[in-house]
Parts: structure tokens; sequence; C-alpha cells
């Protein structure tokens, strides 16, 4: 037999151990789940040249004024979206999130063409 004291841990060191298992779990969890690939963006064409590329690893609404009307896009979540658009047949909204390689969506009423492309 061994005559060493046995170790117990008091009730705030237990706490402290827990907490700090629990942030690292969501350290991990954030990691592998965090914000989108900064190398994945939105090429937005407006016609005539004009293209604006749109991270989409930062939430943020774009407002954008075509021929008097308003184009309403939002990033959220790594994906970007029509989430408004002021044309007559409104077909853009219903694309949905975009968020990988290759996925388009348009609003040819107004002439905004929207596709998710990567950086090498």
């Amino acid at each position: 037999m061994s005559n060493s004291p046995e170790r117990k841990f008091r009730p705030w060191q237990i706490n402290l151990i827990f907490i700090l298992v629990v942030l690292l779990g969501a350290g991990g969890l954030w990691l592998a789940l965090g914000p989108g690939d900064p190398g994945v963006y939105a090429s937005v064409d407006f016609g005539m040249g004009i293209v604006e590329e749109i991270p989409l690893d930062t939430d943020y609404d774009y407002y954008y004024e075509v021929e008097d009307s308003i184009v309403h896009l939002q990033v959220r979540d790594g994906a970007i979206a029509f989430l408004d658009s002021q044309c007559p047949d409104h077909v853009c909204e219903n694309f949905g999130w975009l968020s990988r390689e290759g996925e388009w969506a348009s609003c040819i009423p107004l002439q905004v063409y929207l596709s998710i492309e990567t950086r090498e």
C-alpha cells in the first residue's frame, strides 16, 4: 500500500476543468464549421464590363441600384442569395442560397448575373 494521500479536486477546480473542455470543444467546432472559405467569392456581373467580387466569409447586405430598381443581395453563413429584387418577375429570388463553385443565379429583367467562383 502507498502512503500518498488521495488527490481530491475542489468544486471550483472541477468547474474550471469543465469550462476549459467546453471552450476547447467550441473552438474546434468553430474551426471545423466556421466562416466560409476566404477563397470562395461571388462574382456579380451588371453587364457592360461592370463586375463586383463579393467575399462570402463575412455576413453583409448589399444593395444595388440597377435601372431605377433596387437589387438586394445578402451574404449569410458563407452563402449568397437574391433576397429581394424590384424586377417584374422575382424569379431570381427563387434560386436560393449559393455557396459552391459553379453555382449561379440571375435577374434577367435587370441583367444582374451572380456566380460562385474560387481563387487558386
